[in-house]
Formats: structure tokens, C-alpha cells, sequence
């Protein structure tokens, strides 16, 4: 098995829910062995979320949990017992990256802060992750991913029509867009620092990161004093773009004509008309025509005859039908890893491959605490008393403390 690009590193994840899980299953599945670091008090809620109905431990039978948090390990530890802290801190000389998304001001007030992590590492990167970064007036906000899209611009441009109603993208996508700009983040680091021997701190705020994929639109607001434009699924680059309702329930294909000649190829292919009367409604009589054509065909069918011809064509996938599309199934995009704890199920593998490498997801995510004694006696050497008196001031554990989920 050829080496994966990561091997050799190791993260002290201190992060919670999806952001910051995702960024370390991103690392992980690159081959850092990445540590889940959870306090038995305050543990990472997304444990809560979905879990699989009558079971004895649903905080470890999450399907979200399991899904950003496979292949790493699980060490319990409160960071603001002074024991945790102090074991903490005996940890990061073994670490080369901390990553966190708390609260900007949560890491100095466990007096567990940059300056303090040198002390400990001076060449360790620590990546921080609050919702609107470490500094600034809005530094003390509290950021989840649904708050970060509209304070981000982006819902300003999310909408049909001009009636002025921004639509959510449907997911809380500041999370995952800040989790992949975070694993790039690390790798950056540890390229420079390999480089230079420097370790870095890095103020990655989520809201700046998702704004910076409406770059235009903030340029078009400074430049020209343009208003974003809710267009739907119009796109003023193209000739015509939409998404179309086929045969079934809920079942849609996305169609993009490039040019007037992409759309008269389709329209021979669909047995529509191609004659347009030219102007500004145009458009219209477009969605009209394939509207029409489309509400009693299947969509992957139509999807196959337009790709297959070269126009811009996507099945719209829903929660079943992903699981079921041949695209994803011949590269092998889908996963089922033993739980002992959960039944299998499909589980989506890294999107992209490495000339060097190709990630597989090796191992489930960790039971809560499953690896405190690996971790506490092997790899930092304490005794099976010092253990002991962790677990006695309930710094560690092996079930959450008031786990209100199941």
C-alpha cells in the first residue's frame, strides 16, 4: 500500500460538530493519526444529532458523529480541570498540529493559547476556527454554519425572482467549505514549516472563508455599486441554464446551454422546437418548452442522452437515489466500515484521488474515550495510578457525563 501523504503526523483535534470534525476526517483520511480530544462534561454534540434508535449508547451510534469523526481516536480529557490541562499540555510536545472551532476567546481563557502551546511545542501549528475569527468587533459572536451564509453575502444572492426572499442553500454550507479551507490550511503550515522550522497560528475565520467565493459580487458592489440579483437558476454567463422536474416525485435534471448551438442540439435530441423569436424572452420559453418535455421522462435517461451528446447535464440527487447513481458506484465513492455499535451503511469515501496514494477509509469513528489508556499510558507514559486519579476527578471517562441523547 503506498504512502499516504500525512503519514507521520499527528493532530490534537479539539474541535465540535461539523466544521472542524470535517477538516480533521480530511487529515485523517490523509494518514495523520488524528486524536478527538472530548471532555466527559462537554462533549461534542453532534453525537446528539440522528442517532440509531434504541440502542444502550447512542452517543455512539450518531450517523453525523460517525461520518466526520471515522478513522481517528478518542481521548476524553476536561481541559478546565487543572489535570486536564496539565495533560494536555504534555500531549502537544507529541503534536504537530491543534486544531479548535471554539468561541474566539475560549482557548486563552483555558490559558491554553498560542504563546502557551510554543512553550510546549515551539513549532506546533495551531489552526483556530471561530465562526468570525480571533479579532475584530464581531469576535465574540457565536457561529453556526446556517448564520455564517447569511452573514457571509452569500444569501444575498440566493433567491428567485426580484422579490428580495433569500433561499438557504439547503445545507449549513459554511461548514463544510471552512472545514476543506482548514485542512488546507494545515497542509500549507506544514509544508512552510518544513521549510522553515516555524510552526504558525492561523486565524481562520469561517464567515471570511465563505465570503471569499462571492468574490465578484463584493467587486461588482465596491467597483460599480451593484446589488446582488436574485436570478434562481439563471446564470448571466450562459445562454440558458435551469433545473427541470422529470417523471417521478421530486425527481429534477439541471441543464446548462452554453450557446444557442447547445441548445438546438438538445432540442433535436428532445423533439422540442428549437425556433426562438430572440430577446429577452427567450429564456422563458426555453423553461417553458423543456418543462414540458421533461415531466414525463426519467431523469437519469435524459441525463445519460444530454452528457452523452457533450451539453452540461446533472441529475438533481436526493438522500436515495445518490446512494444509487452509477457515477458514484463505478469509483467506488461509497463505503461501509464494521461499527460495533451500528449496522453498516453507505458512508461517502474521499472525493479526490492522489497519483501517490489513493485515501480508503480505514476504521470507524472511536467510541467515546476508547482510546484514554493508549493514549494516557502509551503514548505519554503515565501510571495506572496517575489514570486512575483522572478518571476519579472525572477528567476522563468513557461515557459522556449527563448525555441527554437516545
Amino acid at each position: 500500500m503506498k504512502r499516504l501523504p500525512l503519514e507521520g503526523i499527528r493532530v490534537a483535534d479539539l474541535t465540535m460538530m461539523w466544521a472542524g470534525p470535517y477538516a480533521t476526517r480530511i487529515l485523517a483520511e490523509m494518514g495523520a493519526e488524528v486524536i478527538k480530544i472530548e471532555s466527559p462534561r462537554a462533549w461534542d454534540n453532534i453525537r446528539t444529532l440522528i442517532p440509531l434508535p434504541g440502542v444502550d449508547e447512542p452517543w455512539n451510534a450518531s450517523y453525523y458523529f460517525n461520518d466526520y469523526n471515522r478513522d481517528k481516536k478518542s481521548l476524553t480529557l476536561d481541559l478546565a480541570h487543572p489535570l486536564g490541562r496539565e495533560t494536555f499540555l504534555r500531549l502537544v510536545p507529541h503534536c504537530d498540529v491543534v486544531i479548535e472551532n471554539y468561541r474566539a476567546d475560549v482557548l486563552d481563557n483555558l490559558r491554553l493559547g498560542y504563546d502557551v502551546l510554543r512553550q510546549a511545542r515551539p513549532d506546533i501549528i495551531l489552526v483556530s476556527m471561530a465562526g468570525y475569527g480571533k479579532t475584530g468587533a464581531e469576535r465574540s459572536h457565536v457561529g453556526f454554519g446556517p448564520i455564517i451564509e447569511q452573514m457571509s453575502g452569500l444569501a444575498s444572492m440566493t433567491g428567485y425572482g426580484d422579490d428580495g426572499v433569500p433561499f438557504k442553500t439547503g445545507i449549513s454550507y459554511g461548514d463544510p467549505v471552512a472545514g476543506k479551507a482548514a485542512a488546507a490550511a494545515v497542509a500549507l503550515a506544514l509544508i512552510a514549516r518544513r521549510r522553515t522550522g516555524r510552526g504558525a497560528c492561523i486565524d481562520l475565520a469561517q464567515r471570511e472563508v465563505l465570503s471569499s467565493l462571492i468574490g465578484e459580487a463584493f467587486v461588482a458592489a465596491s467597483l460599480r455599486g451593484e446589488r446582488p440579483v436574485h436570478r434562481g437558476n439563471r446564470d448571466p454567463r450562459w445562454f440558458a441554464q435551469g433545473v427541470y422536474r422529470c417523471a417521478g416525485e421530486e425527481q429534477w435534471l439541471a441543464v446548462t446551454f452554453r450557446t444557442r448551438g447547445e441548445w438546438e442540439r438538445a432540442a433535436a435530441l428532445l423533439g422540442i422546437d428549437p425556433a426562438l423569436p430572440g430577446g429577452p424572452a427567450d429564456h422563458d420559453l426555453i423553461d417553458a418548452r423543456l418543462s414540458a418535455a421533461l415531466a414525463d421522462r426519467d431523469p437519469q435517461d435524459v441525463f445519460e442522452l444530454l452528457a452523452g451528446a457533450g451539453i452540461p447535464a446533472g441529475r438533481v440527487l436526493d438522500t436515495v437515489t445518490i446512494h444509487e447513481d452509477p457515477h458514484l458506484a463505478a469509483r467506488r465513492y461509497w463505503v461501509e466500515l464494521p461499527h460495533p455499535r451500528m449496522h453498516p451503511w453507505k458512508q461517502p469515501r474521499t472525493a479526490w484521488r492522489l497519483r501517490e496514494a489513493d485515501p480508503w477509509p480505514r476504521r470507524h469513528a472511536p467510541l467515546f474515550g476508547e482510546h484514554n489508556d493508549e493514549i494516557l499510558r502509551g503514548l505519554l507514559g503515565l501510571s495506572a495510578e496517575q489514570v486512575e486519579e483522572l478518571r476519579r476527578e472525572g477528567v476522563i471517562g468513557n461515557a459522556p457525563v449527563n448525555p441527554g441523547v437516545g
